[in-house]
């Protein structure tokens, strides 16, 4: 799609069905109002792109905002990350957000944010259901994998993306062992999940959410699980990031009221539906103690832990 403002015919395709009659309807009062552009960066389960109507849990995220910020007119841009915050750091154009973005130092130099938004479970290791057992001796008594060991043993085979950034925990404990035979490097992931149904490995790493994703589209079939890895259960957080400006933080500081008149998040129920049902109780629980951590107590832990 070309990278310039789209035509209503086009975002009506990409849009959700609630952008799709303000645009169609013609309002004077939607065309005479402040431009809100969403950009959206290609990365499925959060955005998926390839179809005529955007989706994704981050695409049902920002409409559920956009629904409570009318007095905007809403529009959808494809956009490169890298490009995204080249534009966002010039300070130049329209307001321009987008809904997936991690604060970072860097960052906030030119980016105004929300108060945390989008929950996600961490990198962990994705195993066949059926083999379980397999991995108990890898696991603390928490029910989190010791990755370190795991990956030392020959007799399981895994693939690991070529470049990936899985984390620097996770990394330092790769590095090790990235030039064994029993660790394939692979330059696409995308299809990790056909060849654990096809027992060319027995475990690989995905975000949960990416995992159930590639689960859907390639393996229906293929029971899934995906264990913590220890020392690396923590929840991951992003945001709605808008230019630094003073649209910009006007944009944000109504959001952050949206924001605290729903303490319960209502909105992460979108990622938590791109979950297998075991995932789906974990996050749960980790969102529970996120959101009440003085009442709630550490909930990480797996009960489907096989018996040793």
């Amino acid at each position: 799609m070309a990278r310039g403002k789209l035509g209503p015919t086009s975002l009506c395709l990409l849009a959700g069905a609630w952008l799709c009659i303000l645009l169609a309807s013609g309002d004077v009062r939607a065309q005479n109002s402040p431009t809100f552009t969403w950009a959206v960066p290609p990365f499925a389960p959060a955005f998926i792109t390839d179809q005529d109507e955007l989706t994704g849990y981050a695409a049902d995220t920002q409409n559920w905002f956009a629904q409570r910020l009318p007095h905007y007119h809403h529009e959808i841009l494809q956009v490169p990350l890298a490009r995204l915050l080249a534009e966002m750091k010039s300070g130049d154009g329209e307001l321009r957000c987008s809904a997936t973005l991690i604060p970072t130092p860097e960052r906030r130099e030119y980016i105004t944010f929300a108060k945390t938004i989008l929950l996600h479970l961490p990198i962990s290791v994705v195993i066949r259901v059926e083999d379980q057992d397999l991995f108990a001796p890898y696991l603390d008594d928490a029910g989190h994998v010791e990755l370190s060991r795991l990956v030392s043993d020959q007799h399981l085979t895994t693939a690991i993306r070529i470049g990936r950034a899985y984390g620097t925990q996770v990394d330092k404990q790769l590095m090790a062992h990235r030039n064994d035979v029993h660790v394939m490097q692979v330059a696409d992931d995308t299809k990790f999940l056909r060849m654990l149904e096809l027992h060319r490995i027995d475990w690989t790493l995905y975000f949960p959410s990416e995992a159930e994703f590639y689960r859907r589209d390639q393996t229906p079939d293929l029971k899934i699980k995906a264990l913590p890895i220890a020392g690396s259960t923590t929840l991951l957080e992003a945001t709605i990031g808008c230019a630094n400006t003073p649209a910009g933080r006007k944009a944000i500081a109504e959001i952050n009221r949206i924001v605290d008149d729903h303490p319960s998040m209502p909105w992460t129920d979108f990622y938590a539906e791109w979950l297998s049902p075991q995932d789906r109780d974990w996050f749960k629980a980790a969102r529970d103690q996120f959101i009440n951590p003085n009442q709630f107590e550490a909930r990480l832990q797996y009960h489907h832990r096989p018996e040793k």
